[in-house]
């Protein structure tokens, strides 16, 4: 396989995983609506511990660099809460 259709497929696996982030945005505003009808906090550091170590494990398995991961979806988690914020009429998205 050349440089150029390895590059190619790259490609298509980033295009993936910005879907992927678009759906669990998606989901994350619908955890707002919930979280407000519920009157409970956006920021839930005991769910946010729960994910990232769930993730840091899921990543040593597939042997993945956890604590790469691990921050990968610290930003994850922060733009979730962000885009709750922001559906809740509190965020900095337009």
């Amino acid at each position: 396989m050349s440089l150029d259709a390895v590059r190619n497929d790259i490609r298509e696996i980033d295009e993936k995983i910005i879907d992927l982030v678009a759906e669990r945005q998606r989901r994350a505003a619908e955890v707002a609506r919930i979280k407000q009808e519920e009157g409970l906090s956006i920021h839930d550091p005991a769910q946010r511990k729960i994910v990232l170590d769930r993730v840091f494990t899921y990543a040593v398995e597939s042997r993945i660099d956890p604590v790469a991961v691990r921050r990968v979806f610290e930003i994850l988690i922060d733009m979730s809460e962000e885009r709750q914020r922001e559906c809740s009429g509190d965020g900095n998205l337009p």
